[in-house]
């Protein structure tokens, strides 16, 4: 990866001074401007496409890659640091051992491959390594602890849910005919002068007839009941046990 940004910032020191060469072709003025001046290199190269192109496009690219090429290992290096800088605080590590950490993890990034990456236990003395085992090992308990609570409460509330479900009691009582229509939305039972029996949801009640809505395994259906028809009509109440 360094030998990559190093090959880059060489192709764009030679293509700037490239560019900066057309310039002076040019003229004495275009070239001191594009030495000293911001964005005269883009004036000059807008006027002068057909000669500025192929500097311009090889400084633009290599410029890109560039930039690209060092942002990733140079971001790992900032974030390590925050990470180590926090570690301190909490009184984790020492402020040696951090950066000697740093320092390895900037060897690491931009190393030529040789290297391999040193584990932080590398760099603790064998109290510090035991030390650091112990923390692991009362951080998964802890977890273990929570995740335990957790679980315990969670099944409480199911078993409370059921004990709840249990308690109520679902129960039909009767109701008159004129005070029906306070009870649209709940589940309803009529029962004819033949003796035939319809339950449903209670839709509409209007003065002659009376709409339903009957939920079954395969979907649902409305139906009118007709008010002479209807014998006795009850309401689905919940009471608690």
């Amino acid at each position: 990866m360094l030998i990559a940004a190093l090959v880059l910032a060489i192709i764009v020191t030679v293509s700037a001074i490239w560019l900066t060469v057309e310039g002076f072709k040019k003229h004495i003025a275009w070239g001191l401007g594009m030495l000293f001046i911001p964005f005269v290199v883009l004036i000059f190269t807008a006027m002068n496409w057909e000669k500025a192109k192929k500097p311009f496009l090889v400084y633009l690219v290599s410029s890109v890659l560039l930039v690209v090429t060092i942002f990733e290992p140079m971001t790992e290096v900032i974030n390590e640091q925050a990470l180590l800088t926090k570690q301190v605080a909490q009184g984790e590590i020492t402020q040696q051992k951090a950066t000697e950490m740093l320092q390895q993890k900037i060897a690491q990034v931009f190393s030529f491959g040789g290297r391999k990456p040193v584990s932080d236990d590398n760099l603790l003395t064998p109290e510090e390594q035991r030390i650091e085992s112990l923390r692991a090992e009362l951080r998964k308990k802890n977890e273990a602890a929570i995740a335990s609570q957790e679980y315990a409460a969670e099944q409480a509330a199911k078993v409370e849910e059921v004990e709840e479900e249990l308690r109520r009691v679902k129960v039909f009582s009767p109701v008159k005919i004129s005070e029906v229509k306070n009870y649209i939305g709940k589940k309803v039972r009529i029962v004819s002068f033949e003796g035939v029996e319809r339950q449903g949801v209670l839709l509409n009640a209007g003065y002659d007839r009376l709409t339903l809505d009957r939920k079954l395994a395969g979907g649902g259906f409305k139906f009118d009941v007709l008010t002479k028809d209807i014998d006795v009509i009850e309401v689905q109440k919940i009471e608690l046990r």
